[in-house]
């Protein structure tokens, strides 16, 4: 009856020819090396899908095994490629390309399965079945394809839309794009192959060239989470600001007024999911998180709720847009990172201009001092020379040097210098593209000019005030901890925003900022940003200025 299909019962020329050869080999498989198996699992794939004459029924067992068999290994290659993941690092590099390339040859290999699917008239409704599933595990893994790109800021591939396009077209004309299942056993969100696909486009449209490695993986699992309110539809909606065009695989555009809408054409939506995600945000800033929201246990809460607040800007209707003039320009600057070497390398106060401290807390301030490695006599750092290529009112950018700026990532702390002047700028890095030749080029936000490094003495949170720290001698012990100031655009103090070392932001903590003899109290308010040693927070002044 299945001529086709029984035609393939012949033995294949691979030494995976069904599944239980496929597992007594794969049980061969480093245990403690999950680089090494992943590459070797990633081997069998290439080998399997180019060779013919499978049984159909055994191209997918064999396909699934494979996949499942490296998924966990790509998931452990990945967390730690996201620990570490600088763009001039070789073994970050050798962690990204392994798992780039099993998710390619995993995404090819179930092409394979498909295109001998539809090569048959009539199928049996078992084979018919596992059709969504094969569809949501190939455009994931096509997806995970453009996902990696993005974290090293490459421009998504042209063969990664082709696939995305073409795999969609292929759900659409089988009728089965919204058909809900489940990708792989234990999963406990349900998917279909149309949100996976909404999924990748979401991805791309939420602005991942301003985003670390690791905000782009966390960006990516919420939107695999709220994919259902994403939209695509085949005729005009106010909600769909972009389209596509199945006919002509590529990035989705914005909708101008005069599109015309054809068969092929889509339009998409993101502006559905933003008050789902000021839910969210209200929920995670409150600490009352639902399990199913927490996007993996893996991302502090904090760092997670700057993820969803940027997505709320760029999944809404009116997105973001740089619209400051940018100038060219050829210079070269000092670049120093870290946030230790930046808070002694700014303008500070002196300790000695300090008089409200006793002589015990004198010392103890000057002990902490040293103990973090700020006192001047410790600083040891090592600046590198960039090239500048453009400017703006509050932004610098340029190419990064081949064999400098390995520890650089979005997000990165930094101090910069003009060749010829002492003082130091404070910067993130706020945008990085790698371009076809492999060369990395950089934006960088300017934070403020004329930063001051003070120290915070520790008081309280809410209610809690120095008094209930007294000891039982009937002194008190404080607390110092590093703290650089930002001025606001027009460098004043009242607004200002503040750096402190990571792990140090609590809301509503309150502090005295230690600045000579006019000291002030202030309260932590919201986490703004965050590195992996820095954390950026607005705050509140409290009281008069005095």
């Amino acid at each position: 009856m299945f001529s086709w299909l029984d035609k393939l019962d012949s033995k294949p020329d691979h030494p995976m020819f069904n599944a239980e050869a496929a597992k007594k080999l794969l049980a061969d498989l480093p245990k403690n090396d999950p680089l090494k198996a992943l590459e070797e699992v990633t081997s069998w794939l290439d080998s399997f899908k180019g060779t013919p004459g499978f049984y159909f029924r055994n191209r997918l067992d064999v396909a699934r095994l494979l996949d499942e068999t490296g998924q966990p290994l790509h998931a452990e290659l990945l967390r730690q490629y996201l620990a570490e993941p600088h763009l001039q690092d070789f073994r970050g590099m050798r962690l990204w390309r392994c798992c780039h390339a099993f998710m390619k040859a995993l995404a090819e290999t179930y092409a394979v399965c498909i295109n001998e699917y539809q090569k048959t008239g009539k199928k049996p409704e078992d084979i018919r079945e596992q059709m969504p599933v094969i569809s949501v595990r190939l455009l994931r893994a096509v997806a995970e394809q453009m996902k990696l790109g993005l974290m090293r800021y490459i421009e998504v591939e042209q063969e990664v839309w082709n696939e995305l396009y073409r795999q969609y077209r292929f759900v659409e004309e089988n009728q089965f794009a919204e058909s809900m299942v489940y990708a792989y056993a234990g999963h406990a969100v349900h998917t279909s192959p149309q949100r996976e696909f909404l999924r990748a486009l979401a991805l791309y449209v939420s602005s991942p060239g301003t985003l670390a490695p690791e905000q782009i993986e966390v960006a990516y699992r919420i939107a695999a989470r709220l994919a259902g309110f994403f939209v695509i539809k085949a005729t005009p909606d106010a909600g769909c600001t972009n389209y596509l065009d199945l006919a002509n695989p590529g990035a989705p555009k914005h909708v101008g007024e005069n599109l015309q809408a054809t068969s092929t054409i889509r339009f998409f939506g993101t502006d559905k999911v933003v008050p789902r995600l000021e839910e969210i945000i209200h929920r995670n800033e409150r600490g009352v998180v639902e399990q199913e929201l927490r996007f993996g246990n893996e991302f502090t809460p904090d760092g997670k709720v700057i993820v969803l607040k940027h997505l709320q800007l760029y999944w809404g209707k009116e997105q973001p847009h740089r619209i400051q003039e940018r100038k060219g320009i050829s210079a070269t600057i000092k670049i120093v990172h870290g946030f230790k070497v930046i808070s002694k390398l700014v303008t500070h106060i002196d300790l000695n201009r300090i008089t409200s401290l006793s002589g015990e807390d004198a010392a103890r301030l000057k002990e902490r001092s040293e103990g973090l490695g700020l006192a001047a006599e410790q600083v040891d750092y090592t600046s590198e020379d960039w090239a500048i290529q453009d400017i703006s009112a509050q932004g610098l950018g340029g190419m990064l040097p081949k064999n400098a700026g390995s520890w650089v990532k979005i997000g990165a702390l930094c101090g910069i210098s003009d060749q010829n002047v002492k003082q130091w700028w404070v910067g993130m890095v706020r945008r990085l593209h790698t371009d076809e030749q492999g060369k990395v080029h950089f934006g960088i936000a300017i934070l403020t000019k004329k930063p001051l490094a003070v120290w915070l003495r520790v008081l309280g949170k809410g209610a809690e005030r120095v008094s209930n720290w007294e000891t039982s001698s009937g002194s008190f012990a404080y607390d110092y901890l590093p703290a650089i100031l930002l001025p606001d655009a027009h460098n004043s103090y009242l607004n200002a925003t503040l750096l402190m070392e990571a792990q140090n932001f609590v809301p509503d903590s309150i502090y005295e900022v230690m600045m000579g003899e006019k000291s002030r109290n202030l309260k932590l308010a919201e986490l703004l940003a965050e590195g992996d040693d820095y954390e950026q927070v607005s705050f509140q002044w409290q009281g008069a200025e005095g």
